[in-house]
């Protein structure tokens, strides 16, 4: 027996006691590599089955960052079953994708199930299809190979190929492991045992206290019995909780935890947020942003449990994240209270949220050629529908141009915020609060916005004239200043800074 595969065996069973299931599972796999035993298959399907992160799940892609799932040898052999609906280039797309994998004991038989498709009866695609099983290799069956070589025509130049790779499979005889490499397996199964039941246990002391930790956001008390409890058993969560917890936190440490366990911790808020982006504090999730496949969902579940910590959500550039009213009106999302980079479209899919009380809105980019009535209609039907969230006190309002501005000026909306913020990157930016003396500031930031400027000044006449500010981040030229200075004569009060 080859010391590789005791050398594999034996790093598999250390990795797997340090929580590390991925590379764990890349360790058994150069095992099987080297010496192709059932026995070492068995071993890395149990292993995969813990898997939740780094590209591999045990059944489907429930809970999985998006995208994860497609990427796996599990999702390509799915993929190779024949169906109704079976694209002929993306399965070619995959076997090329195959030629470029190492080797995988689940790709054999899934390949295997491509003989069933007349298409690869092709001598083109047969070819593909012999040398996808080469370079995987057996163990696979033979018997559908054997009745897809009895339909082939004699003039097919492919049979020659299939014959080969039928003689490889039959012929394939298992290695045996030896009292070593048996030894070695054992350690592996009594270390994945005990992981198994330390994963029980840590998930007795979650499924005790996490609903206490999600009744009770703002008292610290429940996370952090549930954090020593956690400590005790050795999962690195508790830390991670305590460590943020603590007044003056280790902040190396941290950042050591989070590189090693973010995927695991950002798994429960299910394929609807972009991987490593979440924030956490005190040892949970509080800000996330969404990502741009979350559309292409087939299904959308409610929010789980773990969404309860969150508190700010960012859209991204997803303009539309493929879900209704129904889902951002979850019980499990009433804490959040900010919202970054919303599209003005999705104001009318998130419907009334009791406590956002900050939003960031964008829109898109406004045509020459767009009708000015066009433009009043779907601003101010955004506008209206986000007067009637009940707590939204804030709004920004990015890209911003004159027009909207206006539109915002005039809805019933601008009159119940305390504060509103617009700018256009590069060229301006206002600051509204009515509360204020001076409840008005504008500022140029570019010389070569003043045009726009101008048209700003006069489209916040509508916020009221009572006082304003005007900052400029560049001197301008006489002509410049005067027509500011006109564009600011129907304020009672204007202050230059």
């Amino acid at each position: 027996m080859d010391d590789l595969v005791y050398e594999h065996l034996e790093r598999a069973a250390e990795l797997l006691v340090r929580n590390d299931e991925a590379q764990a599972h890349t360790a058994l796999m150069a095992a099987w590599r080297v010496c192709r035993s059932p026995a070492l298959v068995k071993a890395c399907e149990e292993v995969e089955r813990r898997l939740v992160v780094d590209g591999l799940a045990a059944e489907g892609d429930a809970g999985l960052p998006h995208g994860a799932w497609e990427d796996t040898a599990r999702a390509m052999a799915s993929h190779f079953a024949p169906k109704e609906e079976m694209s002929l280039a993306s399965t070619l797309e995959y076997l090329d994708l195959v030629l470029r994998m190492l080797p995988n004991p689940q790709l054999g038989p899934a390949l295997v199930l491509l003989s069933q498709v007349p298409a690869f009866q092709e001598p083109r695609n047969l070819t593909k299809l012999c040398l996808a099983l080469k370079h995987v290799g057996p163990p696979f069956d033979v018997a559908p190979l054997q009745a897809l070589h009895a339909r082939l025509t004699p003039d097919n130049d492919s049979a020659g190929r299939l014959a080969f790779i039928i003689r490889l499979g039959r012929e394939w005889v298992p290695p045996v492991l030896d009292a070593r490499a048996e030894a070695a397996l054992r350690g592996l199964s009594e270390a994945h045992d005990a992981r198994v039941e330390l994963e029980r246990r840590c998930a007795s002391v979650r499924e005790e206290w996490l609903p206490r930790v999600y009744a009770r956001l703002d008292d610290d008390a429940a996370r952090l019995v549930m954090a020593d409890e956690l400590v005790a058993l050795g999962d690195p969560w508790g830390e991670f909780i305590v460590l943020q917890c603590s007044p003056a936190p280790d902040e190396a440490r941290v950042n050591a935890l989070l590189e090693a366990h973010r995927s695991t911790w950002e798994a429960p808020l299910g394929p609807f947020v972009v991987p490593t982006t979440t924030r956490f504090e005190r040892g949970f999730p509080v800000a996330v942003e969404l990502g741009r496949g979350a559309s292409m969902q087939p299904s959308f579940t409610a929010p789980g449990p773990a969404w309860c910590t969150v508190r700010e959500m960012d859209w991204g550039r997803s303009a539309d994240p493929g879900f209704g009213e129904a889902w951002f009106m979850h019980p499990h999302l009433r804490g959040i209270r900010r919202m970054r980079r919303m599209h003005f479209q999705a104001a009318h899919v998130m419907g009334p949220h009791p406590c956002v009380s900050r939003l960031e809105l964008r829109g898109h980019k406004v045509s020459v050629f767009e009708p000015r009535t066009a433009l009043q209609v779907e601003w101010s039907a955004a506008f209206e529908k986000l007067a009637l969230l009940p707590s939204l006190s804030w709004l920004e309002l990015r890209d911003a141009v004159p027009a909207v501005l206006r539109i915002f000026a005039s809805s019933s909306l601008a009159r119940k915020l305390e504060r509103f913020d617009a700018d256009k990157q590069g060229a301006w930016q206002l600051t509204v609060r009515p509360a204020e003396k001076v409840p008005i500031e504008a500022t140029l930031v570019s010389e070569a916005a003043v045009g726009r400027f101008v048209e700003v000044l006069r489209a916040v006449e509508g916020f009221g004239t009572r006082g304003l500010r005007v900052r400029c981040e560049r001197k301008l030229k006489p002509w410049e200043m005067q027509d500011l200075k006109q564009a600011t004569e129907a304020y009672a009060h204007v202050e230059w800074a």
